[in-house]
This record gives C-alpha cells, structure tokens and sequence, in this order.
C-alpha cells in the first residue's frame, strides 16, 4: 500500500471506493421498493420477499469482521476485488432467480460482498491519505453508501414501474462491474497483505475489549435512531397526521440530510478528533429522539427534526469508523479492516436490534414511544463512551 498521502485532493481511488458503495448500497435498499413486483413475479407473498432484506443484512454482518478477518493475509487490493467480484456475480444471480430459496441464497451472498468491501475499503482509505484527513476520506466512501439510501427506495419504486426488477438488479451489477474495473486499474498494488496466521490474529482482535466496546457505541447508536426509523412511516401517517403521499417525500428530505450529515461528519471528525465527534453526534441523537417523542403530533416540527436526524445518524458513520480504525492503530495495528468489518457489523445489529426493539414497543406504548426508547439507547451510548474515555 503506497503511503498517505500529503496533497489537498482525494487518491482517485477514493472515488471509486464511493461509487463501488453507492452500488452496494442502492442494491440494499433497492429492494425495499421493489418487494411488490418481485413477491407478484415470484408468486409468494409479500413478507416472504421482505426476508429478501433480512438476508442482505445477515450476510453483511457476518461478512464484515469475520471474512474480513479471515482474509487478512491478502493484500487489499485482493480483498476488494474478491468482495467486489462476489457482490457483482450474486446480484446477477438475483436478477436471474425464479425462486425464493435461490433469491434469499443470492442476496446473502451478495451481502457477504458488502460487508467485507466496506470493511476493506474504509480502513484502506484511511492509509491512502493523511492521518488528519482520515474522517473525511472515510466519509467519502460511505458518501456512496448514504446517496443509496436517500435515492434507493423512491428511485427503486419508481423505476420498479417502468423495468423489470430483473433489470434493475442486472443495472446493479453493471455498476459493481465498473467498480471492479476501477479497483483493478487505480488501487495501488502493493504487497500489503500478511502471513497466513495474521488471519489468527484478526481473529483474535474481534475479542479485544477496547474494539469491542468501540463496537457497542455504534450498536447503542444505530438502535436508538433506528428504534424510530424503522417505523417512521406508520408514526408520521397515524401520530403527526401526514398525508401518505407527503411521506415518501419526507424520506427525501432525510436522505438528502444524511447525505449532508455524512460530509459533516468526516470534516467534524477531522477537525476536533473522533472521540468528541463521537460524543457530539450521541448527545445529538438524544436530544433529536426526545424532541420527536415529546414533538410527534406536530407536522411542522417533525419535518425539521426527521431531517436532523437523518444528518445525525450518518454524521456517526465516519466519526465511528475513524474512532475503532483509531483504536485499532493503537491495539491491534495487524487488524485494521478486520476493526472496520466489525463496527460495520455494529451498524447492522444496531439496525436489526433497533428494528426488533421497536416492533415490541409499539403495541405496548405505542408508536411515538419507539422515540423515547431510541433515546434511552443514545444515552446508554453517552455513557458507554464516558466510561470508555476514563
């Protein structure tokens, strides 16, 4: 791996990482938009199709720390490639399935591809640059991951109306193709990769407290904006009163403010250090999910705070990535992407346990109270990285 670099502009590479995310990404959320047509075209029903989802998901937090991990004595670029190469052939296969079994075993693959190319990508990005701009080369990277989500679901239902869902999945995996071309061609190639038993050793850092406990902020964070996200459309129809039609456009606005939030995120990162960008964020997200629980009724409002928190949510990408790649430097500096792939898991299970917690909420304490309990995660986040910091 070349050393980082000095200059003011981004290693080309860089971009490539984006756009290679964006293609990971859109594939994620895609599919939100798209279950209708494939549960009609495969003839099962529509909860069927949402394990579709789920699939990605699993395969996402397993690939991420425990592939990653496995591969550390290959060189980077190897890795990519590999990560890149399976995400394009399972997305192929996706648009190929005549079957449930053979969709759900394609969008598991297709997740393993994500999660070990983020993990690889983002720690690869933070050697590619220098040190002090190490949160905003990351927030380039997940720049791609975070257009996915504020253009994949409406850009999904609409597009799902004029194609095929086939064809979309074959357009994702052009994407992933000109990805690969661009890895192949721009990344350094560098004998950077280590000795067969540096796959022990990543291993082992997935039990290192330090990097575990990083890990678990991003859980605690993920869960309690989640906690809320999962079920924003149900609470902004039935609790703050908002047309249905106005929603998905409100789901713009969030996506377009975590876009934001994401760029902010890596300079604010950059500038006072990933600890208090960390810090910043969870205090944000506290006051933001009270704020909703205590505001839900009011249209005015929850337009304004849906959208903060939409920027608060992914301004915690780069700031989370930065700090366990950080942590990682210091205690386990033979395990870096298999660090990465590990707090990628925590932005999974966070969503999933977010997701879970709150489908249990609301039929006990109702929808506006899935925002209170995503604010009692947030503090717990506060108060895991107070410990932390003694």
């Amino acid at each position: 791996m070349t050393t980082p670099a000095s200059s003011v502009r981004m290693p080309i590479v860089i971009y490539v990482f984006a756009l290679s995310a964006f293609a990971l990404g859109f594939t994620e959320f895609v599919t939100i938009g798209l279950v209708s047509n494939i549960a009609a075209s495969l003839e099962v029903d529509v909860a069927q199709v949402g394990g579709a989802v789920a699939a990605f998901a699993i395969g996402a937090t397993i690939g991420a720390p425990i592939l990653t991990a496995l591969g550390a004595s290959w060189s980077r670029k190897n890795l990519l490639l590999a990560a890149m190469a399976v995400f394009t052939l399972c997305n192929v296969m996706v648009a190929l399935s005549d079957s449930l079994p053979a969709l759900l075993a394609a969008r598991f693959g297709s997740g393993l591809g994500h999660g070990v190319f983020l993990a690889v990508a983002s720690s690869a990005a933070t050697r590619l640059v220098a040190p002090e701009r190490a949160g905003s080369a990351v927030a380039t990277v997940f720049g791609g991951l975070t257009l996915a989500l504020a253009f994949g679901v409406p850009l999904g239902t609409w597009l799902g109306g004029l194609w095929s869902w086939q064809v979309i999945f074959f357009g994702v995996a052009a994407c992933g193709a000109v990805g690969l071309f661009g890895l192949a061609v721009l990344m350094p190639d560098a004998k950077d990769g280590g000795a067969p038993r540096d796959a022990l050793v990543s291993l082992r850092a997935l039990l290192n407290g330090k990097l575990l406990g990083a890990a678990l902020i991003t859980v605690l964070a993920y869960t309690g904006s989640f906690c809320l996200f999962s079920y924003i459309s149900p609470l902004l129809i039935e609790v703050t009163g908002m047309a249905p039609g106005h929603v998905g456009a409100m789901m713009l606005v969030y996506g377009v403010a975590a876009a934001i939030g994401n760029v902010v995120g890596g300079r604010m990162t950059d500038r006072l250090g990933a600890d208090c960008a960390v810090m910043l964020v969870l205090i944000g997200l506290a006051i933001v999910l009270a704020a909703i629980w205590l505001s839900a009724a009011s249209i005015p409002l929850m337009a304004v705070l849906v959208a903060v928190l939409g920027a608060l949510t992914y301004a915690a990408v780069p700031a989370m990535q930065a700090r366990v790649i950080g942590i990682a430097e210091h205690h386990a500096p033979r395990a870096l992407a298999a660090a990465a792939g590990l707090n990628i898991a925590g932005f999974n299970s966070g969503i999933a346990l977010g997701s879970l917690i709150g489908g249990g909420v609301i039929p006990i304490m109702g929808l506006a109270a899935t925002a209170a309990i995503g604010a009692a995660a947030a503090i717990a986040g506060i108060a895991v990285l107070l410990f932390q910091r003694r």
